[in-house]
């Protein structure tokens, strides 16, 4: 193709050189062979768009064999956080109530997050020299044991100093699997003075109202095993 267009050029600068006597001739000699060269550039060009070049099929097949949008937008999803998830496994309407960092006695560190891995999370406030306290720990640790597969969970709280070594003989004879920490002033609002005493938070971190006539979202006093499962079964439905 590049030789021919050399051709058609070469004629021109031809013709202008040529003498003005024989301009008339060469011009109807120039002009054939002009319309040929043009017309076998234009076979060339014709013969290679069609043998070379079909831009919707090549698009076609790249799409058919490399590209599916649908799948790649499907499996990217599987990392991004659900709706109403902040992508750390914690609710968008999580909004305790209560924040704190408590230490357990086997030293890990417990905040108000624990509330969001929970439906229902216990917080029993006790003392290791309180009867009743003592007396129902038995009970509260078989509530764990049996509801805790379905969301359940129980934290116990003591805040008398000196101490640590009685909580320690009475988290061992009684074989307890839920945690026992130290009291923070985050609990302060819910004390009635007495114990034990017990709220319940649900997985949005809110406390559960429910009262027996010692303050406002709290139960007062121990209860047997029988009584607490009562109460547990319906905040868990």
């Amino acid at each position: 193709m590049k030789k021919k267009l050399i051709s058609i050029v070469t004629i021109t600068v031809a013709l202008s050189l040529a003498g003005c006597k024989q301009v008339d001739e060469a011009k109807e000699s120039v002009k054939d062979k002009i319309d040929n060269e043009i017309s076998d550039v234009s076979k060339d060009i014709e013969s290679y768009i069609d043998e070379a070049t079909d831009i919707s099929h090549h698009v076609q097949s790249y799409i058919d064999e490399e590209t599916d949008l649908s799948i790649g937008k499907s499996s990217s999803s599987a990392d991004e956080p659900t709706e109403g998830s902040t992508g750390d496994g914690t609710s968008e309407n999580f909004s305790p109530d209560i924040t704190f960092s408590i230490s357990t006695t086997n030293g890990n560190t417990l905040t108000e997050q624990v509330f969001a891995e929970h439906k229902i999370t216990m917080i029993n406030f006790w003392e290791p020299w309180c009867g009743p306290c003592v007396g129902e720990i038995p009970d509260l640790e078989k509530l764990y044991e049996n509801y805790k597969e379905q969301g359940f969970y129980i934290i116990g709280v003591y805040s008398t100093i000196g101490q640590d070594e009685e909580v320690k003989d009475i988290i061992s004879t009684n074989g307890l699997t839920y945690p026992i920490a130290e009291y923070d002033s985050a609990f302060d609002p819910f004390q009635t003075g007495y114990v034990p005493t017990t709220i319940f938070v649900d997985q949005q971190g809110h406390v559960i109202s429910m009262e027996n006539g010692y303050g406002d979202n709290v139960l007062v006093g121990s209860n047997s095993y029988d009584q607490w499962s009562q109460i547990v079964e319906k905040l868990l439905k």
